[in-house]
């Protein structure tokens, strides 16, 4: 006889303090950026003096160099430091939710191994993940760097406004907002079903049962499909939802299509993806 658990449910309050500690370092970053602004209207006088705007150039250059450098340094080491922080509380919550959703399959002297000591092949998950969003968050600033150079070149190059100039910037400043808020998201959901998955596997669980959430407006079609227990067009006729998959072997979450690769997966592994998964005991 199968046997389900309660929903394996990623907590959204890391993924808000995730998101709002990016958001500061990111907003305090746009607003030393703005400096050049000043920099660029005090010196636009005397470009009218200089044709080629050497002047400008040089002095807008070396601001910008500096600040180059030193929010790559700033991100550098909030990386290094958060990211690390980051993994070990969604390990800690991995582990209290796990002793909660499988309290009635296995014994408390079971589940008071999970977290008591970590196994190498969680140390590897988590290695792995915090690496991943060290890369992640150190690549916001020269990101950000580069785009706002290239707009400032060309504003100098081309005879722009300045109006348009910090129109340009502010746009910039908002594409990394946006990306900071999925870079959370993202990689809260990732890090979590990671690591739970791997605990749950420590225990015996081999099984996960595919539940679709209703969370999102557009939901990928082929997760909102009922899995109808036909496996002989699986996965291209079948859907995901309902769908019992070994966590050694999981299923293909997006199809091939045109650029599009092929992807194997679990619940939130895609971008926007709000599906949960339960434990599967036979």
């Amino acid at each position: 006889m199968q046997k389900t658990s309660k929903p394996f449910t990623v907590p959204k309050a890391p993924e808000i303090l995730y998101r709002n500690e990016l958001y500061k370092m990111i907003k305090a970053m746009i607003k030393d950026y703005k400096s050049v602004l000043g920099i660029y209207r005090d010196k636009q006088e005397q470009v009218a003096m200089d044709a080629e705007g050497t002047w400008l150039t040089t002095d807008v250059n070396k601001k910008l160099d500096s600040l180059g450098r030193k929010w790559g340094k700033n991100f550098e080491i909030f990386a290094k430091e958060h990211s690390k922080k980051f993994v070990e509380k969604m390990l800690r919550l991995s582990n209290t939710q796990i002793k909660q959703v499988l309290k009635d399959w296995f014994a408390d002297q079971r589940l008071e191994l999970i977290g008591q000591v970590v196994p190498e092949q969680i140390k590897q998950v988590v290695n792995a993940n915090i690496a991943y969003n060290v890369s992640l968050i150190k690549s916001i600033a020269p990101q950000y760097h580069d785009r706002v150079l290239g707009s400032v070149m060309r504003s100098i190059n081309g005879g722009g406004s300045l109006k348009q100039l910090s129109i340009e910037i502010a746009r910039y400043g908002g594409m990394e907002m946006r990306r900071a808020k999925l870079i959370a998201q993202d990689q809260t959901r990732k890090v979590y079903n990671s690591i739970t998955m791997r605990n749950c596997q420590r225990l015996g669980v081999q099984k996960m049962k595919w539940l679709h959430s209703h969370a999102v407006r557009e939901a990928r079609p082929l997760h909102i499909r009922k899995f109808n227990g036909d496996y002989s067009n699986y996965p291209y006729v079948n859907g995901l939802d309902g769908l019992v998959f070994e966590l050694d072997n999981p299923p293909v979450i997006q199809e091939a299509k045109g650029k599009q690769p092929e992807v194997r997966g679990y619940p939130t592994q895609l971008p926007f993806c709000h599906c949960v998964m339960v434990a599967v005991l036979e």
